[in-house]
């Protein structure tokens, strides 16, 4: 048991593990090239693992490389994981490089003093266990930021962390004064243990990560129309039932619109389908602006439009199209005055209950107010209820 727990046994283990897990990250950062930060947690590796070489190497080499050097490169590598992390989240960085300073800063200052003006190795083990420690918080606090399953388990992996850590701080600072830290002891040695914990965590959690966004990248490309951002058809499909039964559970209306925008063949011929896709994405853009968040809007094919409104009545719905219809009409699509382009929609609303009529059927009524929209001159809202078959203008433009 005394051989496992060697400190210099145990620090090579590290710079195995250190060493294994940073190539490992470095050729995973190779085919996942999109996803920043990646690179820096094995960098961060690699830092520590060589830190862990020069500890095993303790009392064969100067103290400069044996204490001062190693602790700066373990309080330097933690920062670098945060890097890391902050990367991949694209967040701010100003905050984190000023935190990671002062604790460099202390780190090699303290070493530095506790070895060379007043030598004392408790001290020097204080100073690293604290420092990690709150480093070990802010990782925390930064994996929360994101909220999902896997940052939150790696973020209560990394408060188990700074707790154990910092509570070493706290011991060592009551414990006799210790003479040579490969020899310090049981708790000392687990510490090494940790460290290479943490480094497993990390690895596994950053795999986690990419995998989880790249499976909500995945998700997001079946459900979503890749021009504009919207649904697709397929996902409203999928959406409408869910919507439907929870209509029936809260017993509350629920209601569909249907839009096409209006001489859309015309911008692509005249202007090219370029600015054709531009115009799309505007127009998605202004409905998605305009409408409540649990409302869907999915782009339905070409140019035409679908927004499923629950907890909506009919006449709520009317009033929901005609203010869309008023907001694209209004808006500036970038075409000059003398491009003589005005960009307009029809529309076409009717009420929406799935165990009276199939949801072809509910499309049906709302394509035939659009059409009806269309015939009457455009850039206007018809309602088709389903009590009655022929639609009704509502608000000519």
């Amino acid at each position: 048991m005394q051989e496992f727990l060697d400190l210099r046994s145990l620090s090579i283990n590290n710079i195995v593990m250190n060493a294994s897990f940073g190539a490992c990250l470095l050729i995973y950062s190779m085919y996942n090239s999109q996803f920043r930060g990646i690179r820096q947690t094995a960098y961060a590796f690699f830092m520590s693992g060589i830190a862990f070489l020069l500890i095993g190497l303790r009392n064969y080499i100067p103290d400069f490389l044996s204490i001062v050097l190693p602790n700066t490169l373990l309080t330097f590598s933690m920062a670098t994981i945060h890097l890391g992390f902050i990367y991949f989240y694209q967040l701010d960085t100003r905050l984190m490089r000023p935190f990671h300073g002062v604790m460099l800063l202390a780190m090699a200052s303290s070493a530095a003093y506790f070895t060379y003006v007043n030598e004392s190795v408790n001290a020097r083990i204080i100073a690293i266990s604290f420092i990690i420690g709150f480093q070990c918080l802010y990782i925390m606090r930064t994996l929360l930021t994101a909220h999902n399953k896997a940052n939150f388990t790696i973020a209560i992996s990394y408060l188990a962390f700074a707790t154990f850590f910092i509570m070493r701080g706290v011991l060592t600072f009551t414990q006799d004064s210790i003479d040579d830290f490969m020899t310090s002891g049981l708790m000392h040695a687990i510490s090494i243990i940790v460290y290479e914990l943490l480094v497993a965590v990390t690895s596994f959690g950053v795999v986690w990560i990419v995998s989880y966004k790249v499976q909500r990248v995945l998700i997001e490309q079946a459900s979503h129309d890749p021009l504009t951002k919207v649904l697709n058809r397929r996902a409203l499909e999928n959406i409408i039932n869910v919507e439907h039964s929870r209509s029936l559970r809260s017993n509350v209306p629920m209601s569909v619109i249907m839009l096409d925008i209006d001489h859309f063949k015309r911008i692509n011929d005249v202007f090219g389908h370029g600015r054709g896709d531009e115009v799309l994405v505007e127009v998605a853009s202004v409905l998605t602006q305009n409408t409540r968040k649990y409302d869907s809007i999915a782009r339905f094919g070409g140019e035409e439009f679908i927004i499923l409104l629950p907890d909506t009545a009919l006449d709520k719905a009317q009033v929901i199209a005609e203010n869309l219809r008023i907001k694209i009409a209004e808006s500036d699509f970038n075409f000059n005055p003398e491009d003589g382009i005005q960009i307009t929609a029809s529309f076409g609303a009717t009420e929406c209950n799935l165990q009276r009529d199939g949801w072809l059927k509910i499309l049906e009524r709302a394509d035939h107010g659009l059409y009806q929209a269309k015939a009457a001159g455009r850039n206007r809202v018809v309602v088709c209820s389903a009590n009655n078959q022929d639609a009704e203008r509502l608000i000519t433009g």
